[in-house]
């Protein structure tokens, strides 16, 4: 059920709520702020910005063909988005999101300030209602999963945390390995890891063996930075790994995204750090 705006406007508020520095704790003098308002049909209108020294930043390096990659989930981890804000001259970024469902809500911001490199961010967000999920939603899919005329395994799905892991993926149809698959935002698949109890981030990217063997032990960051992205159009193989970091030794909802033919796919997975 959508949220409708009477219920939205009574827990929104136009004052800044600030960012939990997910991955670089303590590190740079970076300060994230959001506001959360109520839009038309029901959505609710972001706007975020960061600042350093308290001085707002207006200038993003692009990354994987996006100036700031949104993650947008519910507290039960049962909805999911990826989404893209347009960033302003101000350095505000601003999206309306469309809710599926009343309560808490967490919104991770990654990008890279000119200058600074890589920054993420966590809001946790009231819609339509304060209270934390009484429990998280696990993927109980197993290794496998289906998602359109595509079969997708992962190998393995429990890794040890604290340590660099890699998990292959194979995409398959009719029994033989996917030919018809196409790049999403500039890498082979994209994949966002959220821990179940600590709402720990990781955002992947799908590799190679050619680009693992590259990678300078940092999940690939350094090397997908470096390297242009995927031509969208191009085809790719059916076949190609993530490597993650998990912090913790619990579970993390895996959400997989990959274009086959002309349809972008969000498939859920269940990764347990052990």
């Amino acid at each position: 059920m959508f949220v409708v705006p009477a219920l939205l406007a009574a827990v929104l508020t136009s004052a800044p709520i600030v960012g939990h520095n997910v991955t670089y704790a303590g590190t740079k003098p970076i300060q994230g702020f959001l506001t959360a308002t109520p839009a038309d049909g029901g959505a609710v209108h972001l706007d975020v910005w960061e600042t350093q020294h308290g001085k707002t930043l207006v200038k993003y390096d692009v990354d994987m063909t996006k100036l700031l990659h949104m993650i947008v989930v519910s507290d039960d981890l049962t909805d999911f988005q990826h989404i893209h804000p347009v960033l302003h001259p101000d350095g505000h970024f601003t999206i309306d999101v469309q809710p599926h469902e009343r309560g808490l809500y967490h919104v991770y911001i990654d990008g890279m300030p000119h200058g600074i490199g890589r920054e993420v961010l966590r809001f946790d967000v009231p819609i339509g209602g304060v209270a934390a999920a009484a429990s998280r939603h696990l993927h109980a899919t197993g290794a496998t999963q289906t998602a359109g005329p595509y079969t997708i395994t992962l190998d393995p799905v429990s890794v040890p945390f604290g340590e660099i892991a890699t998990i292959d993926v194979t995409i398959s149809k009719n029994g033989k390995i996917a030919g018809d698959l196409h790049p999403y935002l500039g890498a082979m698949a994209h994949g966002v890891f959220i821990g179940t109890r600590d709402l720990s981030y990781m955002h992947a990217h799908g590799m190679t063996d050619d680009m693992l063997a590259m990678a300078a032990g940092d999940c690939g960051d350094s090397m997908m930075a470096a390297m242009p992205p995927l031509p969208a159009r191009s085809t790719i193989g059916g076949k190609f790994s993530f490597e993650i970091l998990a912090p913790a030794a619990q579970p993390y909802d895996f959400w997989l995204q990959f274009i086959g033919g002309d349809t972008l796919y969000t498939v859920p997975f269940l990764v347990t750090g052990r």
